[in-house]
């Protein structure tokens, strides 16, 4: 087939699916059969691999099925010899290695099998952070080389590819990131709602769809978030009024008289920032942090581990002396002994830069909403 006769608009069509696979729920598939159906190859495919990770990561194929991707990824890999490529240049397989030397690799004749290919295009990048992209383009068995132009037109996307992947990666981080966060805030019992301008509710996590299903002071109605007691409800509006028109200063601290007997239930109340060119409809706006006193919370250690950087013991034992537990019950919870237990308090107390039991409960329990912060 070769380049498409009218190059521009193949290009922006090109680039076009680039950009769309970043906000894609199957990444780079578009991205990679575009790229493949321009310049006739059979397969296109994307390895990332993260720093560290030995080699191995994850692989996107569209035209090959899963169960392809992952004998591949289990018997193949690690024999593969069209890898370390010179970074971001072009490369073709048998340039690379010769099909001599080829024809005398151990598996050789099982692997080019398993890729489905004869003629194999490559080129490795490596992003400033470790992270490594291997592109690898093929055509089937008993087809035609690759020719000096089809070559000229994939070197034409790296540098958007290049750009794609640092974005990607970003957008990979803040989400893994933004899921720990809320993980964490599940595991502390505290409800999350974030609203847009209109104070419609956009999202909310289990803790505060339990609370506002209860209807005790607080309550979900007609997608907002609303205090039984009226002259309060008004309040509340202009105390979330305030925040979102930034006419107060941080959050606030809101406390919700239940309409049954029992502790008040404490909303924080603080903006959500945003760039200007995103203030609209279904855009974050203010945020809700909703605790309830008289819900039990059960700390988890992996919550601690991840919030405060604790080891796995660490994070166990904290976690047994925020619910309640004394010493001695922590260490019959993990099966050690008292002393190994307050040898790691001395760890946990220099890493938090505190000296006492107490500080570390109080620390616990009090400080995960003030670190909680978005936008």
């Amino acid at each position: 087939m070769g380049i498409p006769s009218d190059p521009v608009d193949a290009f922006s069509t090109l680039v076009l699916s680039l950009s769309t696979s970043l906000v894609s729920d199957d990444p780079w598939r578009g991205f990679l059969l575009e790229l493949s159906r321009q310049i006739d190859a059979k397969h296109g495919t994307l390895i990332l691999v993260p720093p560290d990770a030995g080699g191995r990561g994850t692989m996107t194929t569209p035209t090959s099925t899963p169960h392809e991707i992952q004998e591949y990824i289990d018997r193949y890999l690690e024999i593969d010899p069209f890898v370390r490529l010179p970074e971001g240049q072009v490369v073709a397989l048998f340039e690379y290695v010769g099909r001599e030397t080829l024809e005398q690799l151990p598996d050789y004749r099982e692997w080019l099998a398993a890729v489905d290919a004869s003629h194999i295009l490559g080129v490795d990048m490596r992003l400033a952070s470790g992270y490594e992209a291997r592109l690898r383009l093929s055509r089937a068995p008993g087809g035609r080389a690759f020719t000096p132009e089809e070559r000229r037109w994939v070197e034409k996307i790296l540098p958007h590819l290049r750009q794609a992947l640092e974005i990607y990666q970003r957008l990979e981080l803040s989400q893994y990131e933004r899921a720990v966060m809320f993980d964490t805030v599940e595991q502390f019992a505290v409800g999350t709602v974030l609203l847009d301008s209109g104070f419609q509710v956009l999202k909310l996590n289990e803790v505060a769809a339990s609370i506002l299903a209860e209807a005790d002071g607080i309550a979900l109605i007609d997608g907002q978030v609303v205090l039984t007691d009226a002259d309060a409800d008004g309040a509340f509006r202009a105390t979330m009024a305030a925040v979102r028109d930034a006419s107060t200063s941080g959050r606030q601290l809101f406390p919700v008289k239940r309409g049954a007997t029992g502790s008040d239930i404490m909303a924080i109340v603080q903006p959500v920032p945003t760039p200007v060119f995103m203030h609209g409809e279904a855009v974050p706006a203010v945020a809700l942090l909703i605790t309830d006193p008289a819900r039990k919370r059960k700390i988890d250690g992996d919550a601690l581990c991840k919030l405060f950087g604790l080891t796995p013991t660490e994070g166990m034992i904290a976690a047994a002396l925020a619910n309640g537990h004394l010493v001695g019950e922590a260490a019959q919870q993990l099966g050690i002994a008292e002393n190994t237990v307050r040898a790691h308090l001395r760890s946990i107390f220099l890493k938090l830069d505190i000296s006492r039991q107490s500080q570390l409960v109080h620390l616990i329990h009090t400080s995960f909403p003030e670190t909680f912060a978005i936008g």
